[in-house]
């Protein structure tokens, strides 16, 4: 017998299929003749009333003196014992037969919206789908029809679920596509990104590497199949030694590059070693040091020395002049340390010492980065070839503005020691945030200083328009061309040539025409050409 579900195999409800569409129609409007005419051997009873006031509603199949066998609407099959039947009604067409005639003549919309509220009040189910899609046959855009068969309009068109599936699956492999990626495991990568992942690499940062070179960065060696931190063993060791011989109370604390021996609490210890990790990454970022530019071996691990006043500050100095004859290479360094609040030094141990009080957490993080930019630049490319104070004081201020995002190491006075810092009073505009507002201020009046004047210049002449003149032309640099900077950098570290030279020989300028492209990019906004 054939019944709505036979639209199943014509896979009724697929709009858009021409074919389709029109064997629904057909299917549609010749069921009720099927349905009417084709069983007609069948027995006209329609409803079995049992003894006990259950109505089963049907069609009857076979029925004898001992049992009466009805395919229910919506129950299936049941076999029924004569004995127990009250009552055999056949004033009353089977559902199933009423539901047919009255599709045989729902021939537009509102018709079939008749017909589908008569089939949902009679509890039928399945079919109210196919009534849906026969409504949508004939009237495209009802929204009604469209919602209660869950379809949803995309981009000015309809569509069932799979069918916005597929649609937006394809739309976004296209948009993939434009973009330059390609599919790969699962997902979409560039081609560089699908060639270093068969090639076995791993992303850190903007660079593929290995995976020896991953763990190599983060401060780790392979030992016995397990990878370990570099360095931690000596590190603990040096913190064991200032606590026995400095007769200070010190912990040690890990980095991939940086131990730190602090007697500041340990979260703002690890705070500051995060930080000058942050600063050693933009270094990497903006130098690509090879590993003969800038080993990372345990030997040059960056040690930092924290301490929390003054005295503890003199003391540990003392310890480190004492352990590493610091004295005999700048005389008068122990009496300098006195008169400051931090230094840096990069022969025979790569280090940083600094004390808090009175400044505050993020000065004092801002310091001790700042120092470590110094250090930093001093030691690329393995040797101790000393930037001039404008290229090495730009540089540690890039790095802190990179990583931190501001700086507050200006605010600490005038440094000593093999670094630097700057005198004088801290001026309205030494606020970082403002730097650039306060650059095009003087450069639109003609008032900074020619950077051939500012590369001239000691430690202690610096003051606060030369030191941001100096970090927003290094800035400037990394910005024009960051492999010419590297260059720049590899060049005015032989010590046969100037910084003026390494200019010339890289970017193609001398600081007068630095100084014009550095202005005219001030005044811009900032903006390169």
């Amino acid at each position: 017998m054939a019944s709505l579900r036979t639209a199943d195999k014509l896979e009724v409800g697929q709009p858009g299929r021409g074919v389709v569409r029109m064997l629904r129609c057909i299917l549609f409007a010749g069921l009720a003749l099927l349905l009417l005419f084709g069983s007609g051997h069948a027995a006209r009873a329609h409803t079995v009333t049992t003894n006990d006031g259950t109505v089963y509603e049907g069609k009857i199949l076979s029925q004898s003196d001992k049992e009466v066998v009805i395919d229910t609407t919506f129950d299936g099959q049941k076999v029924i014992p004569r004995a127990d039947i009250k009552r055999l009604d056949d004033g009353v067409p089977p559902m199933r037969e009423q539901l047919a005639y009255r599709a045989k003549t729902a021939l537009d919309a509102k018709g079939r919206w008749d017909l589908y509220r008569w089939a949902k009040d009679k509890g039928f189910k399945t079919e109210l789908k196919y009534i849906l899609e026969a409504i949508v046959d004939v009237k495209p855009n009802d929204k009604r029809a469209r919602k209660l068969l869950g379809h949803k309009q995309v981009e000015g068109t309809w569509m069932t679920p799979a069918e916005e599936k597929r649609f937006l699956e394809k739309k976004f492999d296209d948009e993939q596509r434009a973009k330059g990626l390609v599919p790969y495991e699962g997902g979409w990568v560039t081609p560089e990104e699908r060639d270093a992942r068969e090639k076995g690499l791993r992303k850190d940062g903007d660079d593929w590497v290995t995976e020896e070179e991953y763990h190599r960065r983060r401060g780790e060696r392979l030992v016995g199949g397990k990878w370990i931190k570099l360095g931690e063993a000596e590190g603990k060791a040096l913190t064991d030694r200032l606590v026995r011989e400095g007769r200070l109370k010190v912990a040690y604390h890990w980095g991939p590059h940086f131990d730190a021996h602090a007697e500041v609490k340990p979260a703002l210890a690890k705070r500051i070693v995060d930080a000058s990790e942050k600063a050693f990454a933009v270094m990497r970022k903006t130098l690509k040091p090879t590993v003969d530019d800038y080993p990372e071996t345990v030997d040059e691990r960056l040690h930092l020395f924290l301490m929390k006043k003054l005295p503890g500050f003199v003391r540990q100095a003392t310890w480190f002049d004492k352990t590493y004859d610091v004295n005999s290479l700048t005389p008068g360094w122990k009496n300098a340390i006195q008169r400051q609040h931090s230094w840096w030094h990069v022969q025979d141990i790569r280090a940083v010492g600094a004390y808090q009080f009175p400044n505050t957490d993020k000065t004092f993080v801002s310091n001790v980065v700042h120092n470590v930019g110094l250090l930093l630049l001093t030691r690329y490319k393995a040797n101790f070839a000393f930037p001039s104070v404008w290229l090495r004081e730009g540089f540690a201020y890039y790095l802190e503005m990179e990583a931190l995002g501001y700086t507050q190491s200006f605010t600490l006075g005038s440094g000593g020691g093999s670094g630097g810092g700057a005198g004088g009073k801290t001026p309205a505009w030494a606020d970082s945030s403002k730097w650039r507002q306060a650059l095009k201020q003087v450069v639109d009046q003609g008032q900074d200083p020619p950077l051939r004047r500012i590369a001239k210049m000691t430690v202690d002449q610096f003051r606060y328009p030369q030191l941001v003149k100096s970090w927003s032309v290094v800035d400037f640099l990394v910005k024009w061309n960051r492999a010419k900077f590297q260059e720049f950098i590899t060049v005015s570290k032989d010590r046969s040539k100037t910084e003026e030279e390494a200019l010339k020989e890289t970017f193609g300028v001398n600081y007068r025409k630095l100084d014009a492209k550095w202005r005219a990019y001030v005044s811009a906004g900032f903006t390169l050409p």
